[in-house]
């Protein structure tokens, strides 16, 4: 694979081509990234589809053998669709970024915890014993390249609403790949659609953690246990980071986003049979959005959380996670950019 790594990112540039009541269920609108009026945001300071090859090259090969990097098949215009494995634990762990091409930072993050994962570290260590990590760094590297939300050809359809139809083919690739590799626990990371503050505050939302991406009457009682679990090892994790102010994302029932099926189950790409395999938590981050000066928290606020729920995950703390204070996390209300 490394071989064919080189060469994409050689050749990369030659395909490149430019409701309810607030109080219980805030107002959802999504479509972000949010960027203000006046914000000028360089694609260069961020990882593109060529970095991603590049990355990927090197932290397999600098890996001594800890790192597998594969294709799930090919975007619509053509481009690898990259994943890499570390870890030889029997159970998977998935981690997808930018499955909306205009959400930036995802990816540099989910990079960068592939490549703390090789290290010697006890906690990498311990993860890679316990887990096999599937790491997806840019799940729409169509969208990536051209800067927006959803896939470019054939059609333009945000690929985080396909996993009931399958009309693009990144969502029959990766729908296969997890098909393949049947993973226990899921996260997907996004960024902000809206300027969200923490509700009753001023305080500027740093996080939204997604714990249901359903109804909890969808998932079994073990997978709402589970999500709301992974939901405070985040909000933990990030109180100690202590630069964030988190809130619950408000409240959705999208039967056909990827981690929603992937808790449900139930569909396969036209000629598949639907697998009977579902993962026992998947939720998702929203991270306020891009901003050249603050990339590296930007990052951090992905990572930290991710890293926290890998090893809780990994040490089994996870089942030991008071979930009491789930109902009490504030929700957002949004602001416009």
């Amino acid at each position: 694979m490394r071989r064919s790594l080189v060469l994409l990112a050689a050749s990369a540039v030659l395909v490149a081509i430019p409701t309810v009541p607030a109080a219980a269920d805030p107002t959802h609108v999504p479509g972000g990234p949010c960027i203000q009026d006046d914000q000028t945001v360089s694609l260069a300071s961020v990882a593109g589809y060529p970095d991603v090859v590049n990355a990927l090259d090197r932290i397999e090969r600098t890996s001594n053998g800890l790192v597998t990097v594969g294709s799930a098949g090919q975007s619509g215009e053509g481009r690898e669709l990259l994943y890499a494995t570390v870890g030889t634990g029997s159970q998977v762990f998935w981690l997808q970024a930018r499955i909306h091409g205009n959400e930036l930072h995802s990816t540099e993050a989910a990079l960068q915890i592939l490549d703390y994962l090789t290290s010697g570290a006890p906690d990498a260590r311990l993860v890679r014993d316990r887990f096999t990590v599937v790491v997806v760094p840019m799940y729409n590297p169509d969208g990536a390249t051209a800067n927006i939300r959803q896939s470019t050809t054939p059609t333009r359809i945000d690929l985080n609403r396909d996993w009931e139809n399958f009309a693009q083919p990144e969502s029959r690739a990766f729908w296969n790949l997890f098909a393949q590799v049947r993973p226990t626990y899921a996260l997907d990371l996004h960024h902000m659609g809206q300027a969200p503050v923490v509700a009753g505050s001023n305080d500027l939302n740093q996080c939204h953690i997604g714990a249901r991406s359903i109804d909890p009457s969808r998932m079994t009682a073990a997978q709402w246990q589970t999500n709301r679990e992974m939901a405070m090892v985040t909000v933990n994790a990030l109180d100690q980071y202590g630069l964030a102010n988190v809130a619950r994302y408000p409240i959705i029932d999208i039967t056909n986003a990827v981690i929603s099926r992937m808790l449900m189950g139930g569909t396969a790409p036209p000629g598949l049979t639907p697998i009977d395999h579902t993962v026992s938590g998947a939720i998702f981050y929203e991270v306020r959005s891009v901003g050249q000066k603050s990339n590296g928290q930007l990052e951090n606020l992905f990572r930290v959380p991710t890293m926290a729920l890998l090893v809780a995950a990994a040490n089994g703390s996870l089942a030991d996670q008071d979930i009491s204070g789930f109902d009490a996390l504030p929700f957002a209300t949004g602001g416009p950019c």
